[in-house]
């Protein structure tokens, strides 16, 4: 990521998001658009944002868009 880049940032929160439609920020009540260098070193990138994020089996059906959203488009027949 660049320091121009747009990152989203909920209100009150130290993390930032890569997507406006991140899961992560499906129940702030206000989204932000700002530039990462605007960011101070206090923030840190999300982890479902950043692919660090380990879904557990009590995640439901964010487990399966995951997976989904992670298969090659070749491997599904």
């Amino acid at each position: 990521m660049s320091d121009d880049d747009i990152v989203y940032v909920a209100t009150g929160c130290d993390r930032f998001h890569k997507s406006r439609e991140c899961q992560g920020l499906s129940h702030a009540r206000t989204v932000e658009e700002r530039s990462l260098s605007s960011l101070s070193d206090e923030f840190s990138l999300c982890e479902l944002c950043s692919g660090t994020y380990r879904l557990s089996p009590s995640d439901g059906s964010f487990v399966t868009a995951r997976v989904l959203e992670n298969l090659d488009p070749e491997d599904v027949g």
